[in-house]
């Protein structure tokens, strides 16, 4: 009976290595025939088990597209000479000028794309050719960018995660790998400071330091897949996408059209491009620091304009300043002064209303807006000193009673030391 069963066991354990090793064998034998090329490229050295590793965080290795929508071939085949089969459509590695019009087979299909990711346009190729890199790739500058120059090969992220190539934080230092090298610029007559200007920029405190997306970085002025410079009567247009205000006034100003005449690229001339730094009113006026005294000579009625556009922002912070600083001195002496100090904001808000209004270049239309922002600061300020002249009325006539009542305590303090005194014998 012992025999019997122990020649059992050793049959059930048998029974179980061979399944194990046959379920082992499965699962092998059914991942190469899934995908092949990440079977082989797993098991390989270096540089060419990479691109298996970025896959893990791959966007279309999420969406289920396999490695032969890039690169052809079979994938379900073992066999060396049947997954690199030309016949099977085998290409390895696509050369610069073949990928545009690769990733256009997926992302240009609008049938494929509305299963995929509905929200992705599907006419990037188009605009690629008739940007600067598309049309320079066509006359065969391989150096120029192109889809993998920015959003890379494998471990592709979407565009909205916050680690993609292209998340807008990161997109200046993506554009900076081709841009701010000087070895690759070499021969585009193109600067390579960019990054370094744009860094310094009010644009890149907004977006990159402070992470306020809806700043502008490359692609907002020079476009992504349509990548072209702004011409030099385009830059308000430009620039108006997101300051309306000051295009409009711009457009209407005597400087659109001495711009015109003279090829000056419109806001750039002022603001710069790439080192949009922050504004303030020392850009205004009729000495230096200001940049009216580039272009305008001294003495001249344009600059008279300047110093006297200047001078209106300046009567106006001081007004607002002050306003301020005695309404603050009214609160603390436990005034009600709320309202005025809300008042303030219409205040604040027109001059920055001035300040846009800057961009007509005419005296007359900023003093007329920095007028009502006077009324607004004086009606604040009238109100601040009233309550702390109020203040002080009340502390008068609290002040007078104590006295007398002090002078009425030290009275009776002295007729009582008088009738003491007579009380006593002499």
């Amino acid at each position: 009976m012992r025999r019997t069963f122990r020649q059992r066991l050793i049959c059930i354990g048998f029974v179980a290595a061979a399944w194990l090793l046959l379920s082992g064998w499965a699962a092998d034998a059914a991942e190469p025939q899934a995908n092949s090329c990440v079977q082989c490229h797993r098991a390989l050295p270096g540089r060419l088990s990479a691109p298996v590793k970025m896959l893990e965080n791959d966007i279309h290795a999420q969406k289920g597209l396999p490695c032969v929508n890039c690169h052809g071939g079979d994938s379900t085949s073992l066999d060396m000479r049947v997954a690199k089969s030309q016949e099977k459509g085998f290409i390895g590695a696509p050369k610069p000028a073949q990928v545009p019009a690769l990733c256009d087979k997926c992302h240009g299909d609008l049938a494929f794309m509305r299963r995929i990711s509905p929200s992705i346009a599907v006419d990037q190729y188009k605009a690629y050719q008739t940007s600067v890199h598309g049309k320079r790739l066509a006359q065969g500058d391989v150096k120029v960018a192109t889809c993998t120059s920015c959003h890379g090969a494998h471990g592709i992220l979407p565009a909205s995660h916050a680690n993609s190539s292209v998340y807008p934080v990161n997109v200046a230092k993506t554009c900076s790998k081709c841009h701010a090298d000087k070895e690759h610029m070499k021969g585009y007559d193109i600067p390579t400071n960019q990054m370094e200007n744009y860094l310094q920029s009010v644009h890149a405190d907004l977006l990159i330091n402070k992470r306020e997306l809806t700043a502008p970085t490359c692609n907002d002025c020079h476009g992504n897949h349509g990548a072209f410079p702004p011409a030099v009567d385009s830059v308000s247009g430009m620039c108006g996408q997101c300051h309306v205000n000051n295009r409009d006034l711009f457009n209407k100003s005597p400087h659109k059209a001495a711009y015109a005449r003279v090829g000056l690229p419109e806001c750039v001339v002022c603001h710069s491009n790439h080192k949009v730094t922050r504004v303030s009113e020392a850009m205004i006026g009729d000495v230096a620091p200001a940049v009216c005294i580039r272009c305008h000579a001294q003495d001249s009625k344009q600059l008279q304009t300047a110093a006297g556009i200047r001078k209106q922002i300046e009567d106006l912070k001081a007004l607002i300043q002050r306003a301020t600083e005695e309404l603050g001195k009214a609160e603390r002496l436990g005034m009600e002064v709320s309202e005025a100090q809300f008042n303030m904001r219409e205040a604040r808000t027109l001059l920055i209303k001035v300040r846009t209004t800057v961009h007509s270049f005419g005296d007359k239309e900023v003093a007329k807006e920095a007028e009502n922002g006077k009324k607004v600061a004086q009606s604040a300020l009238q109100v601040a000193h009233a309550a702390i002249e109020e203040f002080h009325a009340r502390r008068r006539w609290v002040v007078l009673p104590v006295v007398l009542t002090l002078l009425l305590v030290g009275l009776l303090y002295l007729k009582l030391r008088e009738v003491e005194g007579g009380g006593r014998p002499e």
